[in-house]
């Protein structure tokens, strides 16, 4: 099915930038819409929205900073499943589209920072990686999910009808990486590594990251049956 409709990207302010799950999203020809969590969300998905993406933050649903933001955020979540408008839930994000149904977030015994395996059940939906980690939440997925993947912090993705989440970051660059370290020193020392080996991980890796978040996403689509009007390469 094609559409010429909008993803709405939720996310807060201090971390706007969509990476590599943008840039597929942008190739396939969808446009996007912005809410911030920071500002009044609206009250249910507008007419037009085909997609839903729920970035990551530095809050955490175990400990959120603001509840009042998170409910709302669950609510449009909710909204989004009942008009059939699929969602792609990234860290944060997978835990709100968790939360929204019932499940449940509580925190790591120790973060998880760096590249992760997982242990996938599905390879063409969610392969084993490796995927960027940068979090210290554990996710305990609502009754009526499948559980795709996991490793031994934790669920690391599920799906729901119309839905999927991922507790890692497939859409990360590694600018975006070496601003989260700037910002939260404590994790690069959780990774047993310096800022400036990840970084520079990261940016050797580049390609890799870029290919499976762009698998990702393609996979995602298909399977909801969402098509943009672009011919992505």
């Amino acid at each position: 099915m094609s559409s010429t409709g909008s993803v709405l990207v939720v996310g807060n302010r201090a971390d706007p930038d969509a990476g590599y799950v943008g840039d597929r999203l942008a190739e396939h020809g969808f446009m996007m819409s912005r809410s911030w969590r920071e500002e009044p969300l609206p009250g249910e998905v507008p007419a037009d929205t085909v997609l839903v993406l729920l970035l990551g933050s530095e809050s955490s649903v175990a400990a959120p900073v603001y509840p009042e933001p998170l409910a709302a955020e669950c609510a449009l979540v909710r909204s989004a499943g009942a008009k059939g408008v699929p969602v792609l839930g990234l860290c944060y994000g997978a835990q709100v589209l968790a939360h929204a149904y019932g499940g449940r977030v509580s925190v790591a015994p120790r973060p998880e920072v760096g590249l992760v395996e997982v242990e996938t059940v599905d390879e063409a939906r969610v392969p084993a990686g490796p995927w960027w980690a940068f979090h210290s939440d554990v996710i305990e997925p609502p009754g009526a999910a499948r559980l795709l993947a996991s490793n031994g912090c934790g669920v690391q993705a599920f799906e729901l009808p119309g839905a999927l989440g991922v507790q890692f970051h497939p859409e990360v660059r590694p600018v975006v990486l070496e601003d989260w370290l700037r910002r939260v020193p404590v994790m690069a020392a959780a990774a047993g590594a310096s800022s400036e080996e990840l970084v520079a991980l990261a940016v050797q890796r580049e390609h890799d990251t870029r290919a499976a978040a762009y698998a990702l996403v393609d996979d995602f689509l298909e399977r909801h049956r969402v098509a943009g009007p672009g011919r992505p390469s």
